[in-house]
C-alpha cells in the first residue's frame, strides 16, 4: 500500500480509460492510434502507477462491478488522473455517482470512432464528456439530480450572463429544465428553427457537444441551479 507521502507526490495527469468489455479493448486502442493518441496497456491488478508514466493515455480491462471502487482507488493514489469508462450498459443512477466521484468522461461501449476521438481530446482539454444519447433519460429523471447539485448551490451565472445573450440564457435554463425545442419555442413564442440556432450557439460557446453535456457543465460549475 502507497504511503501518504508517495501518494501526495503522484501528480502524472494521465488519462485512463477503462473498458469493460475486453474485446474491444484492442479495437479501441487501434483506433485512437490511428488518429495520434497513443494509448498503452495497463493491467489495473498490478502496481503498473510505480512506472514513470505522465501525461500518458492509458487503456485497462475492467470488470463492470469493480469499476466504481477501482476508480476510487486511482483517484486516492493521483488525483490529477483523468479516468474515462465505456462499459455495455450504464443505468442512469451510475451517472450520478461517476460524476461524484469524478470521473470525466462516460460512453456505451458501442460508441462510434469519430466521436470516441472527440470524447478523448475534449476529456484531455478539462471537458466533462456524457455520452449524448443518455439524454433523454436524463432529462426524464432529471429531478433526482437535486441531491446531487446541492454541493452546486447557491448558483452564480454572473459568467453565463457575460457568455451568453439574454435570449440564450433563457434558453439555457430551459435546457436544464429538461424542455424539447418545440417546448422552448413554444415557451418563448419562437420558431424551432430560431430555437435550433440558439441552442446550437449555446453548444458552441461553452463549448460542449451536445444539450446534455451543457447541463452537467453549468451544474457543476455552479452556473445554475435545479428549482
Amino acid at each position: 500500500m502507497l504511503s501518504d507521502v508517495v501518494i501526495n507526490q503522484l501528480n502524472r495527469h494521465n488519462i485512463v480509460i477503462f473498458v469493460e468489455n475486453s474485446l474491444f479493448v484492442s479495437g479501441i486502442q487501434t483506433i485512437l492510434e490511428i488518429n495520434h493518441l497513443h494509448a498503452q496497456k495497463i493491467n489495473m491488478d498490478e502496481q503498473w502507477y510505480k512506472q514513470d508514466l505522465y501525461n500518458s493515455l492509458l487503456i485497462s480491462q475492467v470488470p463492470s462491478d469493480e469499476m466504481e471502487k477501482k476508480v476510487q482507488k486511482l483517484m486516492l493514489i493521483d488525483t490529477s488522473t483523468k479516468i474515462i469508462i465505456i462499459k455495455n450498459s450504464i443505468k442512469f443512477e451510475e451517472i450520478e455517482r461517476f460524476i461524484h466521484i469524478g470521473i470525466k468522461g462516460i460512453s456505451l461501449s458501442d460508441v462510434d470512432e469519430k466521436y470516441l476521438v472527440h470524447l478523448v481530446k475534449r476529456v484531455k482539454e478539462g471537458h466533462i464528456m456524457i455520452d449524448g444519447r443518455f439524454t433523454t433519460e436524463f432529462f426524464k429523471q432529471y429531478r433526482h439530480f437535486k441531491e446531487l447539485s446541492t454541493q452546486f448551490s447557491p448558483p452564480d451565472d454572473t459568467y453565463l450572463k457575460e457568455l451568453l445573450t439574454n435570449r440564450e440564457l433563457e434558453i439555457l435554463h430551459l435546457l436544464v429544465k429538461g424542455y424539447s425545442n418545440i417546448q422552448i419555442g413554444e415557451n418563448l413564442f419562437i420558431s424551432n428553427k430560431t430555437v435550433k440556432n440558439h441552442v446550437a450557439n449555446i453548444l458552441q460557446k461553452l463549448q460542449v457537444n451536445d444539450r446534455l453535456n451543457a447541463v452537467i457543465k453549468v451544474l457543476k460549475n455552479k452556473w445554475i441551479g435545479l428549482k
